[in-house]
């Protein structure tokens, strides 16, 4: 076949062509390969429960070693030994140019998810490094969004069910408008964490958030219901309410675009799934900057009751999910309601979207306080703050909060 290069850039020109035996070459400069890159990668499962997940994002550097490009993981002085990641084999040179073929080299997907907490594994250092093997690749779409090299992988797992793998890889970078937030302890709220990392001498997790200095947009698939579309904007802009100001902002997804993107923090439908409604967020793992966020909504979610109701309920559900995606943990805390980050049965989610979600009233009291100290900087009372517990901490479980007859603040 003939065969027809794309130019791309990866801070420099990269092209993409598809030989007759339908592998991939990627093309780059040999000069480019003497920096840092920001390697994430998210993957879906078909038939599985656990069906879309994210893998950790790393760090990355590329060496040569013979007729191989082999990427290696860069700790950035912590003391632990970098770690070999993939040997890309490398397909044709020129003075200037390696031809590498990154669907040969990419053969497996680390188990590991881009988020944690302490109470998951404490401040240990460790590293998982267990993975999912993949078989019969394929690299089916290759693209470009700037310096962000784009690829999607098909294959097949350990046990033969098929698996998509996306990758975004691009130079990395520090944002210098964004400010890491430190978490000291999970004790009086929680967001999810950066992996432990030692910084001068003392292990630091930082919080994950996205940079407050710019709009945090997220987009609504096209198969998103029309009966269900404001009530799911609702859900987005309940945060706007906590924050006190308005910085996400909801837009429909163009044509064709679904979760995951790189381009977009996209809100997905899935009407053929059979487990609860998730979100999922990649950070920079040496700042904690929200850099993706994808959240999948799942009609059994909300089945019960009129259409007014199935909207509340969506509204408390969107706005769950959100405060995911915006990093927030769950908050288990026995006693009246002060946080959407709880799960509560479907009457008190249907209570909740309609009298503070939809209604003018303030954002819950958790909410409010919490993401406008982490996000804004703004003073936290922590003695007045309301209880925290979260999924791993001993004697926290959810459905404990707001019995019957009691409200919510």
């Amino acid at each position: 076949m003939t065969c027809k290069p794309i130019v791309l850039a990866l801070l420099a020109a990269v092209l993409i062509q598809l030989d007759s035996s339908a592998s991939v070459t990627v093309t780059i400069p040999k000069a480019e390969f003497d920096r840092e890159f920001l390697l994430q990668t998210s993957y879906q499962l078909a038939g599985s429960r656990e069906d879309f997940g994210t893998s950790r994002s790393r760090i990355v550097t590329f060496e040569r070693r013979g007729r191989a490009l082999r990427m290696v993981e860069t700790h950035r002085g912590t003391g632990l030994p970098d770690r070999v990641l993939a040997d890309v084999p490398i397909r044709g040179e020129t003075d200037r140019t390696l031809a590498v073929d990154f669907n040969a080299g990419f053969d497996r997907v680390f188990r590991q998810e881009d988020r944690t907490g302490e109470d998951y594994n404490g401040r240990s250092e460790d590293e998982d490094y267990s993975f999912i093997p993949l078989t019969d690749r394929r690299l089916l779409k290759v693209s470009r969004d700037g310096p962000m090299l784009v690829l999607e992988q098909h294959g097949r797992d350990e046990d033969g069910g098929p698996i998509v793998v996306h990758y975004y890889l691009r130079p990395y970078r520090h944002n210098g408008e964004f400010e890491p937030f430190e978490l000291d302890n999970l004790d009086d709220f929680g967001f999810y964490e950066t992996y432990p990392r030692r910084v001068s001498a003392r292990v630091v997790l930082y919080a994950m958030k996205f940079a407050s200095h710019r709009p945090i947009v997220f987009a609504l698939s096209a198969d998103i219901p029309a009966v269900y579309r404001e009530a799911v904007r609702d859900g987005v802009r309940y945060w706007n309410k906590a924050l006190e100001k308005p910085l996400l902002r909801v837009v429909d997804a163009p044509t064709g675009v679904t979760a995951p993107s790189h381009e977009y923090n996209v809100i997905q439908w899935i009407p053929e799934a059979d487990r609860a409604s998730t979100s999922h967020i990649q950070s920079d793992p040496l700042t904690g900057e929200i850099l993706h966020a994808s959240i999948f909504l799942r009609p059994q979610m909300s089945e019960e009751g009129n259409l007014d109701q199935r909207n509340d309920r969506w509204r408390s559900v969107v706005a769950h999910e959100v405060g995911h995606a915006l990093g927030l943990r769950h908050n288990f805390a026995q006693g009246p309601a002060t946080t959407v980050m709880n799960y509560f049965p479907y009457r008190e989610t249907v209570r909740i979207g309609n009298d503070v979600i939809e209604s003018g009233r303030d954002a819950l009291e958790y909410d409010r306080k919490v993401i406008r100290y982490v996000y804004l900087g703004k003073p936290l009372d922590r003695e007045t703050l309301p209880a925290f517990c979260t999924d791993h901490q001993a004697g926290c479980a959810p459905f404990s909060a707001l019995s019957a007859g009691q409200s919510v603040r």
